[in-house]
């Protein structure tokens, strides 16, 4: 299974990295949460990837969780299978916090002509919108967003986020399918080989 790596230039030293940080992801807190993404992706997968298949559960689990931390994560990656994301509205009506830059309230505020602590909330460290678990702007009998064309950047990239390390990264939601995809096309490009579509971050 360390010829997989290897194919794409992950070096043993990364690669021990890399299961290290991820054996961390399936524990504590947010252990379940990363547990029921990687099982979506390993379903997902295996349902559009036949040659799956023929690895071990162990070594399925090994490969998700591991090209999640080494495989970079990009806005390019993300047009490429923007067809991956059904419009469910999921990260619309559930997410219970909606971070946003100081840039995007200041926007949205003038564009809407509405005060900006009317809309948005900062506790010194980080703006959030307000009205969230829905979002306030998001229309339940179509699923769309009411603003969409002046949406936070936040919106226009879920579902990237930014790690600790402020590495762009992939959000762990096994309830968007969007994200489960993106995943999941890394795992089939990198066990195809491909390595122009995925190359590896780094992981220190």
């Amino acid at each position: 299974m360390t010829d997989i790596f290897k194919r794409i230039g992950v070096s043993d030293a990364d690669l021990a990295k890399a299961r290290e940080l991820a054996a961390g992801h399936f524990v504590g807190s947010f252990g379940e949460k990363y547990k029921k993404y990687v099982t979506a992706v390993w379903v997902a997968l295996l349902e559009t990837y036949p040659p799956a298949k023929e690895l071990s559960p162990t070594e399925l689990v090994d490969i998700i969780s591991v090209i999640d931390i080494i495989a970079a994560d990009s806005r390019g990656i993300m047009k490429r299978l923007k067809e991956a994301c059904t419009c469910c509205g999921w990260c619309c009506s559930q997410t219970k916090r909606i971070e946003i830059d100081e840039e995007d309230a200041v926007r949205i505020s003038r564009k809407l002509k509405q005060r900006r602590d009317d809309l948005f909330a900062f506790d010194g460290k980080e703006w959030t919108i307000k009205r969230v678990n829905p979002c306030g702007w998001w229309n339940p009998r179509n699923g769309r967003c009411q603003i969409y064309s002046d949406r936070p950047s936040t919106c226009r990239v879920w579902p990237l986020g930014l790690t600790e390390g402020e590495q762009k990264k992939v959000q762990p939601m096994h309830q968007c399918q969007y994200a489960v995809m993106v995943l999941v096309n890394k795992v089939i490009w990198t066990l195809e080989g491909d390595a122009k579509s995925l190359k590896p971050s780094n992981t220190a």
